[in-house]
C-alpha cells in the first residue's frame, strides 16, 4: 500500500490493522529522528522516546490526519518520510526547548494529554480538583468503551488506562503475559483509542465513532 493510501484508510476509519500497519512502518524513522534530537539537545533519549512518540503520532492525526493527507497526496512516498521524520523533530525540539524554559522560571508549558498524567501524580491536588480530575476520568472512561470495541475491547482499555495512569511504557504493557501484544501493537491500541477519545472529548460526541 502506498503511504498515501495507509493513510487515508487511518484517516477514514477506526480500524486497527491500518493503525498498526501505519506504526510499524513509521514507528522506527520516528524513533531515530527523536533519539538524534534529544542527543543534540545533551539528553538520554530512552527517557523521551515512548511521549514523544506518542506526541508525534498525534500530531500526524490532528484534523483527521488531514495536513499529511494532503501532502502524501501530492508527494512521493519518500517525501512522505522525510514530512513526518520533520514533525518528529520538531515535537521533540519543542519539548526540550519547554524543559529549558521550565529549569530558566519561564512558566508552565503545555504537556502531552495534560488531563491523562499519571495518578501518582495527583497527591498533591485539591478537593475540587480531585473530584474535576475524577469526573473527567469517568468520562474519558465512557468515550473509551465507544472507541475500543469488537472482541479486544477489555484489553484495549486496558492498554490504555496501564499507559495513562500507571505510566507504562509500550514495552513493559507488551510483556504482560495477559496482553499478547508486540510494543508496536501496543503503541498502535494506545495511538488509536487516544485520537478517538480526544476527538470526542473535543467534540461533545459520546456515538460510537465507527
Amino acid at each position: 500500500m502506498s503511504a498515501e493510501g495507509l493513510i487515508r484508510a487511518c484517516a477514514e476509519s477506526n480500524d486497527g490493522a491500518a493503525w498498526e500497519e501505519f506504526v510499524a512502518r513509521f514507528q522506527q524513522p520516528i524513533s531515530l529522528s527523536i533519539r538524534r534530537t534529544a542527543c543534540q539537545w545533551g539528553k538520554d533519549p530512552g527517557q523521551f522516546v515512548d511521549d514523544l512518540l506518542q506526541e508525534t503520532y498525534l500530531k500526524l492525526c490532528v484534523d483527521n490526519c488531514r495536513r499529511l493527507l494532503e501532502f502524501a497526496s501530492q508527494h512521493p512516498d519518500d517525501a512522505v518520510l522525510g514530512y513526518i521524520k520533520k514533525i518528529a523533530i520538531n515535537a521533540a525540539h519543542d519539548h526540550f526547548k519547554s524543559l529549558h524554559s521550565q529549569k530558566r522560571g519561564a512558566g508552565e508549558t503545555d504537556q502531552l494529554l495534560e488531563d491523562f498524567e499519571p495518578a501518582a501524580q495527583s497527591g498533591s491536588r485539591s478537593g475540587s480538583e480531585a473530584m474535576e480530575r475524577e469526573v473527567l476520568l469517568k468520562q474519558i472512561d465512557r468515550l473509551l468503551q465507544n472507541c475500543a470495541v469488537g472482541s479486544n475491547q477489555e484489553r484495549d482499555c486496558l492498554i490504555f488506562w496501564f499507559y495513562y495512569r500507571q505510566d507504562m511504557s509500550a514495552k513493559a504493557i507488551a510483556a504482560l503475559v495477559t496482553i499478547k501484544l508486540t510494543a508496536k501493537g501496543v503503541e498502535a491500541v494506545i495511538f488509536r483509542l487516544t485520537r478517538c477519545v480526544r476527538e470526542q472529548l473535543a467534540g461533545g460526541d459520546t456515538q460510537n465513532p465507527t
